[in-house]
């Protein structure tokens, strides 16, 4: 049946990047991703009831020697103290790899417990909300290295869980049960859903997959904009949302609102583009006409924007702004976007791991060329929402940059930034789903098979690049597996086989997706989709209105 072939695709796919994320916590080294240490004690804080931790005197951390003057000003209140069990404590100081890139993971040594004394954290005043099942999970723990892994499965379960959340509401508007689509629909439908699928894959870089692995709530920030988007392009379509659409695109805005403290800023965003796609008018008249469902998503929403807004606030997290400084670090901002660009991609360790070239180079053009594509495919409206939308990008790196970072000594990374820049290949991917022309879709859709594809294979090299660092230092031979100075438990051979499960699996779900030349339906896709679901019932027809927001509402009650 063709719609069978469909639906197998994203849960390929999903269980393909949930492999990568469980690859990533086993056999990168414990300890080696940024803050992973006070990541690690702020976590354990929050699952034995430590939730606000003890501010740490200035003169303490000013004896560390570790930040300037300036950058002092922006740590003073992150710190936080915690008094952790004896033998899950571990020192938070940077791992011994982090400043030396030629040394192997062979020198870190993780204590069975540190000396008796509480634990600073440089994260401990970040909120704790997302901390709490990586925390509560490492009260199974018997050792600090096996604290890390409880603490890297919570966050690798919650991460998985926003891209799985993201997926279905991405895909979601399907006839309703019972109804699958005629054949020349199926057609339509596999070419929409592989394009959407190349999109999502294109915004899983592997520093999202890297993140998501570690101990914090980075990766629960980054995923969360993801699945944040999905929620926020499935409300913005024709199709009425159902109220479990709702309640789950609810769950997931507020649940990334409370992620991190900048994560309310990036759940706006999301909504903003699902504004944008549908109207504003239309997008009230349908929050409007949902009714318990709609307000109980709201209210999610609210408070996990709230609950992150009054933690940061209460703290004083905030960085005053030093105006004089400000234009100087606008400059300097720009000379660093490439280099942020590219960490974006994949740059992993303390910062200190990079990717081959290729890899950087791949996933930029193919996320230019999505979104080349879908502004020359787009009505004005919609080339204006990608055009805006970029240019939000652009503005809000170059102030938080600027604002806080450089001002304040600190370099700007790219993981900052990326949960709004994986929004636009979301944004780019459903455009083009809906406006491209009849006579591109089966080319459209071999091309995003392609880039499926293609995304494996950087994911594949991205993997292998850490590991190779770790295993020998950078500069070891490029074939580590045999004699590598580190290695995993169970040896590099046995963990290379597992990597290349997500690739096949990955293959499998373009496989499942690959287009049918013959029986393409004629007009435009987004009027085959809505055809679909009107011919699926002779007793159910939907009955069709337009409102003045310009999005098509659909009424499927009986």
């Amino acid at each position: 049946m063709p719609g069978a072939r469909v639906s197998r695709a994203p849960v390929l796919l999903l269980g393909a990047l949930a492999c990568w994320i469980l690859l990533w916590a086993l056999t990168n080294p414990l300890r080696t991703a940024p803050d992973e240490p006070s990541h690690y004690a702020k976590a354990v804080a929050a699952g034995h009831g430590q939730i606000l931790g003890d501010a740490v005197p200035f003169a303490e951390i000013q004896a560390t020697r570790a930040f300037s003057d300036d950058s002092l000003r922006q740590v003073r209140n992150a710190y936080r103290s915690f008094l952790l069990p004896a033998d899950l404590r571990d020192t938070t100081n940077p791992p011994c790899t982090a400043l030396h890139p030629d040394v192997s993971a062979a020198c870190l040594r993780l204590p069975a417990a540190v000396p008796d004394g509480r634990v600073n954290s440089i994260v401990g005043a970040y909120p704790p909300w997302l901390y709490l099942p990586a925390g509560v999970l490492t009260r199974a723990a018997w050792s600090v290295h096996s604290g890390y892994l409880l603490a890297r499965l919570g966050a690798t379960l919650m991460s998985a869980g926003l891209l799985g959340a993201g997926l279905w509401l991405l895909l979601g508007g399907q006839p309703p049960a019972g109804q699958p689509p005629a054949g020349q629909a199926a057609a339509g439908r596999r070419a929409r859903q592989t394009l959407l699928l190349a999109g999502y894959t294109l915004a899983a870089t592997p520093m999202v997959i890297f993140l998501s692995s570690q101990v914090g709530t980075s990766g629960a920030e980054v995923t969360g904009a993801i699945a944040s988007t999905a929620a926020a392009l499935r409300l913005s379509r024709a199709e009425h949302p159902t109220a479990r659409t709702w309640l789950i695109a609810g769950a997931v805005l507020g649940i990334t609102a409370l992620s991190r403290p900048l994560a309310p800023l990036w759940v706006a965003f999301a909504i903003a583009i699902g504004i944008g796609r549908a109207g504003g008018r239309a997008a009230l008249l349908r929050l409007r006409a949902a009714g318990r469902p709609s307000i109980a998503a709201v209210t999610v929403t609210a408070v996990g924007i709230a609950a992150t807004t009054l933690w940061t606030q209460s703290l004083s997290l905030r960085t005053p702004v030093l105006w004089d400084r400000l234009g100087r670090g606008l400059a300097v901002a720009v000379e660093l976007a490439p280099e942020s660009a590219r960490q974006a991609v994949g740059i992993f360790g303390w910062q200190s791991v990079p990717i081959p070239d290729a890899v950087y180079w791949l996933w930029g053009l193919l996320v230019v060329g999505l979104l080349l594509a879908a502004f020359a495919v787009g009505r004005w409206r919609d080339r204006a929402l990608l055009a805006g939308s970029l240019a939000v990008v652009m503005a809000s790196y170059e102030l938080l940059a600027a604002a806080v970072f450089i001002q304040n000594g600190f370099g700007m990374q790219g993981r900052y930034i990326l949960p709004v820049l994986v929004m636009l290949p979301l944004l780019a991917a459903e455009v083009l789903a809906v406006r491209l022309p009849e006579r591109l879709c089966g080319h459209a859709a071999t091309v995003a098979v392609g880039v499926i594809v293609m995304t494996a294979v950087g994911q594949f090299v991205a993997w292998g690049a850490n590991s190779h660092r770790y295993a020998v230092g950078m500069d070891g031979p490029l074939w580590f597996v045999p004699r590598p100075a580190w290695s995993p438990s169970g040896g590099w051979l046995v963990w290379l086989l597992l990597a290349c499960l997500p690739v096949v699996v990955t293959l499998a779900a373009a496989q499942s997706c690959r287009p049918v030349r013959a029986g393409w339906p004629h007009g435009p896709l987004s009027q085959r989709y809505r055809a679909a679901d009107a011919a699926g019932s002779a007793t159910t027809r939907p009955a069709r209105t337009h409102n003045p927001g310009g999005m098509l509402h659909w009424d499927n009650s009986a």
